[in-house]
């Protein structure tokens, strides 16, 4: 998801642009071995509290779903279960069947994550739903890597096992090339937000096929935001966007606003204030939120997004986001896209989060110093692999 410049169910973001109608491979940067590490972080994060307290750091990104209850009821009522499909087009059909149950609701402010696929089938021994199953048939795999979206519009893959990109295409949407954000869905389509903050969807195996999921601008105010898919839990894969929304703002006490994106209707659900207001937003597929914001240095934050409260901060030492900045969760740890210099292309910056080399430090490595584009966007799935690979 990117920050400075988003979505159907189960779909990739990605920019939309001029469309070249081929796929080129240029693979550019190092290699897994390569990279030079700048600190650090021992121990794992800082747990900041809620929402109302100023973090140390933050930046603009939009993220949240989520609806508001009121006092303690207890109600009986129908809900559906939905499947949901999407071909080639971006057109969505869905299918149902209602079942009666019993409702609670708690008084708090809270995230629905009622689940958009069926929930009739699945694994009885792990308790995984299976109503959203992953696209596993398309010529571009949606788990081995991070797509990526240029300034322009263009459409690249980075791949963390060996630090290369290979571009797409250029997106061809009859819009103006400059984008802004970007997330990636369960189908394989690229949800791209460009600058005037209209949503398309691209079908990450042909770049020049650009939809109109119906998205209406300017929801609650909003026009640019940090955006990703993520999963409802680790035990129910469907997922939906969060966004964090951009006020240009780096990071203040409820300076911006993170909210959700309903997968059907594609209306915006408030979820909560953020103290982030250039942030960028990115999902895993067990269900957890991330916020790549703040200046000096930035900051990894995970978020609730079910109220938008900030969990933990971890400050990036060297890391700022520049004039262009994205990043993505894959294989355990973050990647981080930033132009810090301002010029052509960007720097690609890892952080080993899940200490997979056992020293007892999240350490932070630039793994490519001088990426072949500006990046705007990331998405991953997520179907992507939350463990290392």
């Amino acid at each position: 998801m990117r920050a400075l410049r988003s979505t159907l169910l189960c779909t990739t973001v990605l920019a939309c642009g001029d469309s070249t109608g081929t796929t080129s491979t240029a693979t550019v940067g190092g290699t897994t071995g390569g990279g030079t590490t700048q600190s650090g972080v021992t121990g794992g994060p800082d747990a900041t509290g809620s929402s109302g307290d100023t973090p140390t750091g933050g930046s603009d990104s939009m993220t949240a779903s989520g609806t508001t209850t009121a006092a303690a009821t207890t109600s009986t009522s129908d809900t559906s279960v939905t499947a949901t499909t999407t071909d080639a087009t971006g057109t969505r059909t869905t299918t149902g069947t209602s079942s009666t149950s019993d409702t609670t609701t708690t008084g708090t402010t809270a995230v629905d994550t009622t689940s958009t696929g069926s929930t009739t089938s699945g694994d009885s021994t792990t308790g995984v739903v299976d109503g959203c199953p992953c696209n596993d048939n398309l010529e571009v795999p949606l788990d081995d890597g991070v797509f990526v979206l240029s300034i322009t519009a263009e459409l690249w893959k980075f791949f963390p096992m060996n630090n290369s990109f290979t571009k797409l295409g250029n997106l061809s949407c009859n819009l103006p090339p400059a984008t802004f954000s970007m997330a990636v869905d369960r189908l394989g389509f690229a949800w791209v937000q460009y600058s005037g903050g209209e949503l398309r969807t691209i079908d990450v195996t042909d770049v020049t096929k650009c939809t109109d999921p119906g998205y209406a601008v300017g929801q609650m105010g909003i026009t640019n935001f940090g955006m990703a898919f993520v999963s409802n839990s680790e035990s129910d894969a469907c997922d939906r966007i969060y966004g964090n929304r951009a006020t240009g703002i780096p990071e203040g006490n409820a300076v911006s606003d993170f909210f959700a994106i309903d997968p059907m209707s594609l209306n915006v659900a408030p979820v909560g204030k953020s103290n982030y207001g250039t942030a960028e937003v990115t999902g895993t597929g067990d269900g957890r939120a991330f916020l790549f914001a703040g200046a000096n240095p930035a900051k990894l934050v995970e978020i609730d997004k079910a109220t938008g409260k900030t969990l933990s901060v971890i400050p990036l030492p060297g890391v700022e986001l520049g004039s262009a900045w994205a990043f993505a969760f894959f294989g355990g740890d973050f990647y981080f896209f930033t132009n810090s210099k301002n010029g052509p292309g960007s720097e690609v910056t890892h952080i080993d989060y899940d200490d997979s080399d056992n020293n007892g430090k999240q350490d932070i490595t630039i793994v490519v110093p001088d990426a072949p584009i500006s990046i705007v966007g990331a998405g991953v799935s997520t179907c992507a692999p939350t463990a290392p690979q």
